[in-house]
């Protein structure tokens, strides 16, 4: 069932999956799955900032930050020059201020008021780190906050592709004081990331492995070891789907975006099985958090990049953000970034 409000916001009534075990019937439950913004090339990184009850997120290849506020349902976006932005963190203790990659670059970016302007150029752009020195085409990909407020992000060589198996990139974690430090390397595509509740699992994905891994994880130090996979994708049928973005549940399951599939998956990761998942109508799911005063609408960005005209077609909101409600789960808040900025 399907109504339209505009040529891009429109609501589904459509299923989500509970797998009770291996070869057993599916039974379903009404969820809702409504697009509610425009579509944009490539939708990434959304963060729901608490205080301003309003979601971030980019559009990587046309720089562009986008802000969707659902209670007044306006919309605007920030241009910031300099390389693809594909991350954004509202600063906790800065009201305007956001932290952003840009190419090989984490910076603040200043949005200037007001916020509700359609759109407008980001003011005070300052560098807080540079990576990846010796690989010039690597640029900044996904990338969140931990409690902390420290920005982990993770780097890839911009002209690689999943399947091309080139270990360029690395996983950072820029800290409260500014400075950077490399936790991972020889990485294809890094890509979405969570922490358990006690801190003590970090999850990743490196899209081009096909996999969610664990780590264990010493928060203090933001070192990572034995490395375990909670899924491959390869394994259980999904590929050439991959996952892509990632959040977590109150209750440790994770949510995956797994491009190519449209769809959501939810991974129970002690077990490693998918316990259900949500039909998105876009075959590009790229990345989804919690938001709402309540965390418990799950936003979801995606991309049009890829499709043919055909798909496109059969796909007009591909690019748009979908808010999912009717989950009957909640998330946890989204950190804020707390770190130094240097002075221009």
């Amino acid at each position: 069932m399907m109504s339209i409000r505009t040529p891009w916001s429109s609501h589904y009534t459509v299923t989500t999956n509970r797998l009770e075990k291996e070869g057993s019937n599916m039974s379903s439950s009404g969820v809702k799955v409504s697009a509610v913004t425009p579509p944009v090339y490539l939708g990434e990184g959304p963060h729901w900032c608490v205080r301003e009850q309003a979601l971030y997120y980019v559009d990587i290849p046309n720089q562009d930050v986008h802000r969707y506020h659902p209670q007044t349902e306006k919309h605007s976006k920030m241009h910031i020059d300099g390389g693809f932005v594909t991350l954004v963190v509202p600063h906790k203790d800065l009201s305007d201020v956001l932290i952003v990659s840009v190419g090989r670059s984490l910076m603040s970016a200043t949005w200037p008021q007001p916020k509700n302007n359609i759109s407008v150029n980001a003011k005070n752009l300052v560098t807080i780190a540079s990576v990846d020195d010796k690989y010039p085409d690597n640029r900044f990909n996904d990338g969140k906050c931990d409690v902390l407020g420290r920005l982990w992000a993770g780097t890839m060589n911009s002209k690689t592709d999943v399947g091309q198996n080139l270990l360029d990139g690395s996983h950072y974690c820029l800290r409260n004081d500014g400075s950077i430090n490399k936790i991972l390397d020889q990485v294809a595509i890094s890509n979405g990331l969570e922490w358990s509740a006690d801190n003590k699992t970090f999850y990743f994905i490196d899209s081009d492995a096909y996999r969610v891994d664990a780590y264990t994880c010493d928060f203090a130090t933001h070192a990572l070891s034995d490395r375990r996979t909670i899924i491959d994708y390869k394994l259980v049928g999904l590929k050439p789907a991959f996952p892509d973005g990632m959040t977590i549940d109150e209750d440790g399951k994770l949510w995956v975006a797994s491009y190519g599939a449209g769809k959501i998956h939810c991974i129970n990761p002690v077990t490693g099985k998918i316990e259900r998942w949500v039909d998105i109508p876009c075959s590009n799911v790229t990345s989804v958090c919690w938001g709402g005063p309540q965390f418990d609408h799950m936003y979801v960005t995606c991309t049009s990049k890829g499709l043919s005209e055909e798909q496109l077609a059969k796909q007009p909101q591909a690019g748009s953000v979908f808010r999912i409600t009717g989950l009957g789960c909640h998330g946890r808040p989204s950190n804020e970034c707390k770190v130094a900025i240097p002075k221009k």
